[in-house]
Formats: C-alpha cells, sequence, structure tokens
C-alpha cells in the first residue's frame, strides 16, 4: 500500500491550525486512494498533540520534535524529511501554507525532482489523476493544474480548507532521527525575540476585531485593541493602515497579508477593497462598521452598521463589558 505524508507543524505546544487543515485534507485523500496516512510532527510535541492528530484517521505518527529541532531550521527540516520520503516513497507530500512550509516546500521538490504545487486552495481527486486549483496573479487568475502521476508535493493555501475531524482510530508511533547538520552554508535560526505584548496571531484567532483608514490616526487604534481585549479577539488592519506605519505588517489581513477564517470578522474603517475582501471572505460571520452607506464591504458583509465608529465602538465596549 502507498502512502501519503503529511508534515505538521507544532507551536506553544498546540498543533496549528492551518496543520489541522493538512490533516483534513490528508484524511480524505488517504480514504480515496486508499492510502496509509503518515505524518511527521516537527517542532513542539506534547501528548495533546498525539490527542489533537487521533482526531483525523492517522495510521502513522512519526516523532521528529527534539531538542535539536525544537526551532526552524531550514537544512534540519529538509534532510529529516528527505530521509522519510526515501524510505517510505509517498505518493503525496503535504505542506501547510505557513512560512515554514512555504520554505521548506520548494526545497524537498528541487532536491527530488517532483512535481510541485503551491497555495493550493482546491484538490480534487478522480480517476485519473489530481485536478488542483491554485490562485496566481494575486488572486486575480484562479488556474487549475492536471497531474496524471505522482509523487507531487503540495502546499495548502491556510484557512481555505475546512477542518474536519473523524472517528479516532488506533495509531502506532515511531521516533525520526534528526542529525545535525555539519557545514552548512544555509542560515541556522539563532535567537527568537517575543514581542514585549504577547498577542493573538490573526491566522489562528477565532474573532478578529479590524481597523482601515477610517481610524484616522495611529492612536485611536487603542479603541480597536479594548475592543479586541474584551472579546479575547486579535487585531488586525487593512493594508493602508500598515503601509501607513501605523500598525505592523503581521497584523494585516488581505491579498498581501494573512488569509483569515475567523468565526467574527469586525472590520472598523474598512472600505472593503477587493484586495482585503481576498482575506477575511471565508470568515463565518463579518461585521461592518463604516459611516460611508455605499462602502464596498457592506456588499458582502452579514450585518452592517452605518455610523460613526467613534461613537459606536465605545457603546458596544461598554455593553459587551456589562
Amino acid at each position: 500500500m502507498g502512502c501519503i505524508l503529511s508534515i505538521i507543524e507544532a507551536k506553544n505546544k498546540k498543533i496549528r491550525n492551518s496543520s489541522l487543515e493538512v490533516l483534513s485534507e490528508s484524511q480524505k485523500i488517504a480514504k480515496t486512494k486508499n492510502l496509509e496516512n503518515k505524518v511527521i510532527i516537527l517542532g513542539e510535541y506534547e501528548q495533546n498533540n498525539s490527542d489533537q492528530i487521533n482526531e483525523f484517521g492517522i495510521d502513522v505518527i512519526l516523532l521528529g520534535a527534539t531538542d535539536k529541532i525544537k526551532d526552524y531550521s531550514p537544512d534540519l527540516y529538509k534532510n529529516a524529511i528527505l530521509n522519510l520520503i526515501n524510505q517510505l516513497e509517498p505518493e503525496i507530500i503535504l505542506f501547510s501554507g505557513s512560512a515554514i512550509g512555504k520554505d521548506i516546500s520548494p526545497r524537498i521538490a528541487a532536491n527530488l525532482n517532483y512535481n510541485l504545487v503551491t497555495e493550493c486552495i482546491e484538490i480534487t481527486i478522480g480517476n485519473d489523476g489530481y485536478q488542483i486549483r491554485r490562485p496566481i496573479f494575486a488572486g486575480k487568475i484562479i488556474q487549475t493544474l492536471k497531474f496524471t502521476k505522482e509523487p507531487i508535493v503540495m502546499s495548502l493555501k491556510s484557512n481555505y480548507f475546512m477542518i474536519k475531524k473523524v472517528d479516532q482510530k488506533e495509531f502506532s508511533t515511531e521516533q525520526v532521527n534528526i542529525e545535525e547538520v555539519e557545514n552548512t552554508t544555509m542560515p541556522m535560526l539563532k535567537e527568537i525575540i517575543q514581542p514585549q505584548k504577547e498577542t493573538l496571531d490573526v491566522s489562528e484567532a477565532a474573532i478578529i476585531v479590524a481597523g482601515g483608514r477610517g481610524m484616522k490616526e495611529p492612536d485611536n487604534f487603542k479603541l480597536i485593541e479594548e475592543l479586541a481585549e474584551v472579546l479575547d479577539a486579535a487585531v488586525g488592519a487593512s493594508r493602508a493602515v500598515v503601509d501607513a506605519g501605523w500598525r505592523p505588517h503581521s497584523e494585516q489581513v488581505g491579498q498581501t497579508g494573512k488569509i483569515v477564517s475567523p468565526n467574527l470578522y469586525i472590520a472598523a474603517g474598512i472600505s472593503g477593497a477587493i484586495q482585503h475582501q481576498v482575506g477575511m471572505i471565508n470568515s463565518k460571520c463579518i461585521v461592518a462598521i463604516n459611516k460611508d452607506k455605499n462602502a464596498p464591504i457592506f456588499k458582502f458583509a452579514d450585518f452592517g452598521i452605518v455610523g460613526d465608529l467613534f461613537e459606536i465602538i465605545p457603546e458596544l465596549i461598554t455593553k459587551l463589558k456589562e
């Protein structure tokens, strides 16, 4: 029996949402193609990681999480994954669309001379192979690719795939040997400097409160931060305010920022241009606050509030605190 290999990332001792999307898709492919479903965990590992993975129909968990590989190293990750692929000969290798996935998946494909498809948003399996859709030209065109032969390396665009759990099943666990890389010319991670204030990542958050040019000046984002704190939400921003230096790029939602799919997305003072829409349209519920009743965002928002956000947001904060 052939197999599918998924590369799973853990952060802060939890499996990342983007990796849970990979697990959901790997389970679907494995079932349809009758493949053995194997995953390797790289990065931090705890027992609850296995408990999470157990909900996605996995056959084998390969543990590559050790003190040597706790922090990302391109060469260590590449060598560990290449060694596994040479042993297992998987038909499909799946990565998430995280920064690590985007960095390492091309290295794997290039080293093995495998087919590579990045930023996948849909994978269809037919009798004649795989049909894969992905955005190109900054999302203006959706490209459809067909593959009749394996192996294929794929990275999935984050927050585009549903996280679907299945019945738990027994799985085996194996430790993967991670060898040190000597005489490497690749950059090695020496230190991670965390922000002074711990903040939620917009790409992982269940609730996001985002602000745009309608906030008028950077100091007014204190309103957004206060509302986000009350809701236990992440703070997001449009490209305009990030370009202006009001907010860090890590908070940018949109075509050139992060793609998000929270349960609730509150957009304050954001007009809703197509570039921003691409980043948040998959949100379960969208609430727009804007004084311009003709703002494009009202066309796709679930709830719209027309009015002055500097009056509406303080009122919202007061009511939520009550």
